[in-house]
């Protein structure tokens, strides 16, 4: 599309292409791309082809307002007309996906609009003209010319659920990436100003912002969300002196267009596989190729059974639960979109119905509208207890107890436990006896842990110690995993803890710390953490303690009216903690939140931290910055801590009456 010059006249010789190409892969089946002819095209007109670029319609939907600005949802083709000739003011068009049903003035009264952008609940346009972004609803409704103003040349539009952004610019001045909230506070004109010349196109996934530099070197750029981390020549779009113009993000690639060249390029999200003439020539019977699209396709996500849970996707846009909010997503062609069910309490996860099957997670390629369903039933009322009967075998004698207590065999080999509760069984062998292992519900020579969801049935197995020997046994403690081994040979504990030695031995034990474990020291017989030498006078005993590396990340942080939300991986059990502040005038730091939470093993999961009465109080003034350190306290290791940093937006009263 044309930029305008100081002077206010439209300059035809560069394109500049403002939103977003959705082009699948080779292969990939469904799908159409659409573009606009622009400037000298004869006629002003959206185009039409298929993806590889045949079949090719360059008057698919005529447009005679010199239509800049495209932009393509699940239902219609939006387009600006920049120069609509009936009232001297611009326009936003609308058409069926066919092609049918145009209505040139669905949105009137813009200035210059250059770009035009559709999310699940508004229409958002750059007036070029009049140097501010306008607004309205997805019916045509409500329109706010002025949503946000203080734009300098604006050409590009783009959101994504949490901020707007825009591209300030033109060929003769300095350029930036301007970004708001979606409510319009929180204007930042110079967000991004690195790296930044003449931004033709803007978009964003869930993890950078990349856009088109129009001036200087045939770049395409790209920042993290947060501006920061700017790679000005992130992609060589072309030759020197061609103008990369349109950009857009389609599953694992990048396209653009370049409006000298009537090509367009493609690269892989990561920079690599470079092809600056992926489709050449793009629109033979055009003046000129302007911004360009494709479909976008629905994902709809439904619930059934008995039971409760919630479905969310990665990239975000669906968080489905029995509220049945946010059920729904529009993706680009070729997005693939992987959905994750977690049951809550009392509940069970069944499988998927639709386009996925099994009881995993569901990955769907978006080549087409697609719905799935989640199944989540009740289960049911667990008995109220199970038998756990126990019996010794082998030529050795030994006892039996367990955790909680109830059995002590010996004597009492038989028990009842609630349904549900893990019990845990450990063997002791007598002086002249060895513990060869366990059977039934157990394997191995370590303790035995058995989950009471039936009536289970476990044999302790001891064997007689050979005369003018000892027993040693090593007692793996912690939640970390590592291995003891000794010298001479006989333990490898892991699978080997107990063996015999003859009367007087030095045994030499060595511990080795599985990946992601360290080794917290021994007990027993032994002490600190250095090897371990015992002297076999008598049965001795050597506890060895692993504990986990604590090696947990964050995900992502985001600011959520009054709270703040951070998704954790962690690798064990044990919990989290927050603590987030806030800087005074003064420079003193005082405390805006706090949360907390526990976790039964390896998982992801998001903890909230809540601002509190006097941090909401500030953030109804204007936004702030807040530090947040999280603590992972994993049970039977060390705590760590990871500190980020999240702006906390403002918070816009409710009143009543």
């Amino acid at each position: 599309m044309a930029m305008k010059s100081s002077q206010g006249k439209v300059t035809t010789a560069v394109l500049t292409v403002l939103t977003a190409l959705a082009i699948a892969a080779p292969g990939a089946s469904a799908g159409k791309l659409y573009w606009t002819n622009i400037n000298s095209a004869q006629p002003l007109a959206v185009g039409r082809s298929d993806l590889e670029g045949s079949n090719i319609n360059n008057q698919f939907i005529f447009a005679p307002g010199n239509p800049y600005g495209l932009f393509v949802t699940s239902q219609y083709i939006y387009f600006t007309n920049f120069e609509w000739q009936t009232s001297g003011f611009g326009t936003i068009g609308r058409a069926n996906l066919d092609g049918s049903g145009a209505n040139q003035e669905f949105i009137t009264g813009a200035t210059g609009p250059a770009d035009v952008y559709v999310d699940d609940n508004y229409i958002y346009w750059a007036n070029s003209g009049s140097n501010s972004i306008g607004r309205a609803n997805l019916d045509g409704s409500g329109v706010n010319q002025n949503f946000i103003t203080g734009t300098v040349n604006a050409s590009t539009i783009w959101a994504n659920d949490q901020y707007i952004y825009w591209g300030n610019g033109s060929f003769s001045g300095s350029s930036s990436i301007g970004r708001a909230n979606l409510d319009g506070t929180g204007v930042n004109q110079g967000f991004i100003s690195a790296g930044v010349q003449a931004p033709a196109t803007l978009v964003a996934d869930e993890n950078y912002l990349f856009w088109t530099n129009s001036q200087g070197d045939p770049t395409i750029s790209r920042a993290d969300l947060d501006g920061t981390d700017v790679k000005r020549s992130f992609i060589v779009a072309g030759l020197p002196g061609s103008t990369p113009n349109g950009l857009a993000i389609s599953g694992r690639h990048l396209y653009w267009t370049t409006f000298s060249t009537n090509t367009m390029g493609r690269a892989r999200k990561d920079g690599s596989d470079v092809r600056t003439s992926f489709i050449s020539p793009l629109s033979p019977a055009a003046g000129g190729p302007g911004s360009v699209s494709t479909d976008q396709y629905m994902l709809s996500v439904s619930l059934a059974g008995t039971g409760s849970g919630t479905v969310t996707s990665a990239p975000v846009g669906i968080t489905c639960s029995a509220s049945g909010s946010d059920c729904q997503e529009e993706y680009p062609q070729a997005t693939r979109v992987t959905l994750t069910p977690t049951p809550e309490d009392g509940s069970t996860f069944a499988g998927w119905g639709g386009a996925c099957s099994g009881t995993g997670t569901c990955t769907v390629t978006m080549n087409q509208a697609q719905s799935v369903t989640a199944t989540f039933n009740t289960l049911p009322p667990p008995p109220a207890s199970y038998e756990l009967s126990v019996a010794a075998a082998g030529t050795g004698s030994g006892t039996v107890t367990s955790s909680p207590a109830g059995i002590n065999c010996g004597s009492d080999c038989v028990q009842s436990f609630a349904s549900g509760s893990t019990v845990t069984l450990t063997a002791t062998p007598s002086d002249e006896s060895s513990f060869a292992g366990w059977g039934g519900a157990c394997s191995g020579t370590g303790t035995c842990t058995v989950t009471m969801n039936q009536a289970q049935s476990v044999t302790a197995n001891f064997s007689s110690l050979p005369p003018g020997s000892y027993r040693l046994t090593i007692d793996d403690q912690g939640t970390g995993l590592g291995t003891v081994t000794s010298s001479p040979a006989g333990i490898n504990c892991g699978s080997d803890c107990v063996q015999s030695f003859a009367a007087g031995t030095a045994v030499k034990l060595s511990a080795t710390p599985a990946p992601e474990a360290s080794f917290a020291g021994w007990g027993g017989a032994c002490e600190g953490t250095a090897t371990c030498t015992v002297t076999m006078n008598k049965a001795q005993t050597v506890s060895a303690q692993f504990v986990p590396s604590n090696l947990f990340t964050i995900r992502w942080v985001k600011a959520r009216g009054s709270a703040i939300q951070t998704r954790v991986s962690v690798p064990d059990a044990g919990r989290l903690t927050q603590v987030g502040t806030r800087a005074l005038r003064s420079g003193r730091r005082i405390a805006a939140c706090r949360g907390s939470l526990s976790v039964s093993g390896a998982a992801t999961r998001t903890i909230t931290c809540r601002l509190n009465a006097s941090a909401r109080r500030a953030a109804r003034s204007g936004s702030f910055r807040v530090r947040l350190s999280t603590t992972f306290n994993p049970t039977g290791g060390d705590p760590r801590t990871l500190v980020r940093t999240v702006r906390v937006g403002r918070i816009t009263p409710h009143y009543s009456g």
